[in-house]
């Protein structure tokens, strides 16, 4: 496995079963309805499961498209140069969102502490969700790019990646803090502003620094895999504390897009 970190701290313990489907949502029921708008799943989460099978990846195309068109453009339009929201991609976001499922299966699961089996996600507790968010964008991001080194995925799927990622990185930070996405991606901008990979104007525009932007996006990696290896509440809760306050740049930011929706509300054609 090329993830970022040593050996010692990889999973290989992994189920080879790992489908993927892309699908046309035509309704749905409950907290799906109520809440914010799925775009894609990867379940199960028990780790059992996945060990010993793998997980599921369903993509939605059509709320995919919807959410690009009705709030990532939009977005791009209002934070960025015009002759940077050109390179804003729908094929690029449908990649990325792609790769943020895949790499939920991904890094480490279950682990030995002082003797005791636990998993990552009873260690971190209540920062785990927003942590496994932020490395899934990330590791998504790392292994398009890793992909493209190796020669499996052609060049074009990157030239647009970042370009594609800064407007959404404001769209899910909408949700807030308090919000795992929400807080994950907070955590993402404050860590790419500081190592230099984010640049904002004198206009308060936004833009990925592209020879910066695929070393931050590595080390970024590397420390979100890590902070779940170590499982440390104290140690993420620290980096969280550090990197999880929106800034008064993003916070501007919002300001500006107070008429672009935060998210869709699907109508069906089937009552219920």
């Amino acid at each position: 496995m090329a993830l970022p970190i040593d050996d010692v701290y990889k999973n290989p313990n992994r189920g080879a079963e790992s489908p993927i489907r892309v699908a046309n949502e035509v309704y749905t029921a409950g907290d799906t309805r109520t809440g914010v708008q799925t775009i894609a799943f990867n379940l199960p989460n028990d780790e059992r499961v996945r060990e010993a099978k793998g997980s599921k990846k369903v993509m939605l195309k059509n709320v995919i498209d919807a959410k690009y068109e009705a709030i990532l453009l939009p977005i791009a339009e209002r934070i960025m140069l015009p002759e940077h929201v050109v390179r804003v991609e729908r094929e690029a976001y449908f990649d990325f969102v792609l790769h943020h499922e895949l790499s939920h299966g991904l890094g480490p699961g279950k682990l030995v502490i002082d003797g005791r089996e636990t998993e990552v996600r009873l260690e971190l507790k209540d920062l785990y969700s927003a942590l496994e968010e932020a490395k899934a964008d990330v590791l998504g991001m790392y292994d398009i790019y890793m992909l493209i080194d190796k020669g499996v995925l052609p060049a074009s799927k990157g030239e647009n990646l970042s370009w594609t990622v800064v407007p959404g990185l404001f769209r899910s930070a909408r949700f807030g803090p308090t919000e795992a996405h929400g807080l994950g991606v907070v955590c993402q901008f404050n860590y790419l502003a500081e190592k230099g990979a984010l640049s904002i104007s004198e206009s308060g525009k936004f833009a990925p620094v592209e020879e910066k932007w695929r070393d931050a996006i590595r080390d970024l990696a590397h420390e979100l895999l890590m902070l779940q290896a170590n499982a440390d509440y104290d140690v993420a809760a620290a980096w969280v504390a550090k990197y999880g306050t929106i800034p008064p740049s993003m916070q501007r930011a919002f300001d500006a897009l107070k008429d672009v929706p935060v998210d869709i509300r699907p109508v069906f054609t089937i009552k219920g």
